[in-house]
């Protein structure tokens, strides 16, 4: 049927399309709540989840080339921030520095909405140490207590063709930064020349130079802006690089500095720019080439340790370890007179306190949100002291930082998230947070104060009760809602007379503690008489198998076989009582000795001469009997004296007793 005609028929019987309509709307409503109903998680989990990209500066790289990976997390606004960024590179991969991490902020129309993203992005610089191609994993992140992977990085790395470097690495010279630099740096010889340079009118660095010279060539220096500091006060450490020739800085590590709390200061080496310096008499060029601030952590003299390098250089050689001087800071505590309540050593620095409550109107028992933002500059407190009271709770806060570097200081903002549920009506003041804390520019304490204000609480009406009233009189101004807590106490006394006590209970006093010690005691004897049977039966078992108890038994055999005349089985007999006799009396087992050996041994146990030779040759006649067939004539008297003999030996064994 052609469109024309069908339109045609619609319109002459319209009656079945009016129909049919009202049964088509439900099921078109049907589906498209379906439909939304699977669009909405996958559109929720799209917003929530971080967005990771993470790129390299160049995937084309020579060895020794330095280039860097960089990897970006952003999140919507008012969802839990990405934190702690890490790299794994393969093994003929080095990181040279990082992460040096910043914060991102995007913003997009999406949905006719603007939506903005924050985050954060950091940057590691490596170097590749072989030539090949190496897949570098996707940079991992933090994010709500799992660790979330960016896209992985191919790199190819050729072998080093000695063209010049792209100038992406801050501790290559002279390439890069130093370009444009006169001859010293880029001509022939690549090494100072004073007579050529002291008339240049360069201008020198007077706050650089030295006396005396570490090294003729190149060496590091750590120079601190201050030896003396409080706990918590920011002591900020420069490390420059001296040189007079061209030199290659490669595997840098910062100095350790474990008593402190660390930050960089300096967030890319290649935008410093050498100066010139005197040094001994010759002139330097110096660079800047790591600067950190650093938070004491306790008291006393605390050493940053030594930053170092490899340098390669044509004077000095490949790859000659320098490392800096050593820092020692004399830290103390802020002076104690004057220190205002509640202050915690190391809140050092210059901060405003501003704090908001949201809402200010709520019902009994609900709650408010508490945000106290610190801003400013210096080490920032960990923690706050919140004014808590009867009918107030407050809930472990969460924190939330942006503190970065601001011009060779640590500054930015915390704050601190509270949750307080409220338990009274009325209007109810939350107080003041105070923050106390050591400013060392003005060499005294600050308390900067943050008033909380009042929040308007409604009352709720107690539940109605489903039993009786209580007749429980109640006292006059009593609240409502609340019953007498003293009702069920007995009344005052009225007359003086002699004191009842008590009635005891039937189990009181020590018929009580004797029941209540009795099962313990019980355990304690039963296990006390199962180890005694069992250490019976193990002295038993020992005694039935020991070698004075089996040299008898042996000895016995021996006899039985001779009434018999069985002259074999009382040689072996007999052989068996003499070598355990000698194993009870001496503790050697004589069977792995060899018989010419045997007086040897036991002499030097202690046997005497004697008693040995007797012994040997009883075992000599048992020998002779079992593998001599001559020598097992005589039958019954041959058995009986060989009886005699070993019964004598082995009597005086057992009598016998070491020196």
């Amino acid at each position: 049927m052609t469109r024309p005609l069908a339109l045609a028929l619609a319109a002459r019987s319209p009656a079945p399309l009016a129909l049919a309509l009202p049964r088509l709307a439900p099921i078109a409503t049907a589906l498209l709540v379906a439909l939304l109903a699977l669009i909405a998680p996958l559109r929720a989990r799209a917003q929530q989840q971080p967005e990771l990209s993470a790129r390299a500066s160049s995937t084309d790289v020579e060895v020794g080339e330095p280039f860097t990976v960089e990897v970006k997390a952003l999140v919507e606004r008012g969802a839990g921030m990405p934190s702690d960024p890490e790299l794994r590179v393969p093994p003929d991969l080095s990181i040279v520095s990082g992460p040096s991490i910043g914060t991102q902020m995007k913003t997009q129309l999406g949905g006719g909405v603007m939506i903005t993203q924050l985050g954060i992005s950091a940057t590691w610089q490596i170097v590749a140490n072989k030539p090949g191609r190496y897949t570098i994993p996707g940079p991992t992140i933090s994010w709500n207590g799992r660790r979330l992977p960016a896209a992985p990085i191919m790199i190819k790395v050729a072998p080093a063709s000695g063209r010049p470097r792209r100038p992406n690495n801050p501790f290559l010279l002279p390439g890069g930064p130093l370009q444009g630099f006169p001859w010293p740096f880029g001509g022939p010889g690549g090494v100072f020349d004073d007579e050529r340079t002291q008339d240049e009118p360069e201008a020198e660095a007077t706050e650089l130079a030295m006396p005396r010279e570490p090294d003729p060539v190149v060496f590091l220096r750590a120079i601190p802006d201050k030896t003396t500091a409080v706990v918590g006060e920011q002591v900020t450490v420069s490390f420059y690089l001296y040189f007079r020739e061209n030199a290659e800085m490669t595997e840098p590590r910062a100095a350790p500095a474990a008593d402190f709390l660390r930050h960089p200061l300096l967030e890319d080496p290649r935008n410093e720019r050498p100066v010139y310096t005197r040094v001994g008499g010759h002139r330097y060029a110096a660079r800047l080439v790591d600067k950190l601030a650093l938070f004491p952590l306790k008291t006393g003299e605390l050493h940053t340790g030594s930053m170092q390098t490899r340098i390669s250089g044509r004077r000095i050689g490949a790859r000659v370890l320098r490392e800096s001087n050593d820092v020692v800071v004399k830290v103390t505590e802020p002076p104690l007179a004057g220190r205002p309540s509640g202050y915690a050593v190391g809140d050092v620095g210059q901060f405003t306190l501003k704090a908001t409550v949201q809402p200010r109107q709520i019902e009994q028992g609900g709650s408010v949100a508490v945000t106290v933002q610190i801003a400013g500059t210096g080490n920032f407190p960990q923690s706050l002291r919140v004014p808590e009271r009867t009918g107030l709770e407050w809930l472990d806060p969460e924190k939330r930082d942006a503190i970065e570097p601001r011009g060779g200081a640590i500054g930015g903002t915390r704050s601190f998230g509270y949750v307080v549920r409220i338990q009274e009506s009325g209007a109810v003041d939350l107080g003041k947070i105070e923050l106390p804390y050591w400013d060392p520019a003005q060499k005294r304490y600050v308390v900067e104060r943050a008033e909380l204000g009042v929040v308007q609480v409604s009352p709720v009406a107690p539940p109605a009760s489903s039993g009786p009233p209580s007749r429980a009189p109640r006292a006059e101004g009593d609240g409502a809602g609340r019953g007498e807590p003293f009702a069920g106490m007995p009344g005052l006394r009225t007359s003086l007379g002699p004191h009842a006590p008590p009635a005891t209970l039937p189990l009181d006093g020590a018929p009580f503690w004797l029941l209540l010690a009795a099962p313990p005691l019980v355990v304690t004897l039963f296990g006390a008489g199962d180890r005694l049977v069992r250490r019976a039966r193990d002295r038993r078992a020992a005694g039935a198998t020991s070698p004075a108890r089996l040299a008898a038994i042996a000895q016995r055999e021996a006899e039985e076989a001779a009434a018999q005349g069985d002259l074999g089985a009382t040689a072996a007999a007999i052989e068996r009582a003499v070598h355990r006799a000698i194993e009870s009396a001496t503790g050697l087992r004589s069977r792995g000795v060899l018989l010419a050996e045997l007086p040897g041994e036991l002499g030097r146990r202690g046997v005497p001469g004697p008693l040995s030779s007797r012994a040997c040759e009883a075992l000599a006649a048992c020998e002779a009997i079992r593998f001599e067939p001559t020598a097992q004539e005589g039958g019954g008297a041959a058995a009986a004296a060989l009886v005699e003999q070993s019964r004598s030996v082995v009597t005086e064994l057992a009598r016998w007793k070491p020196a």
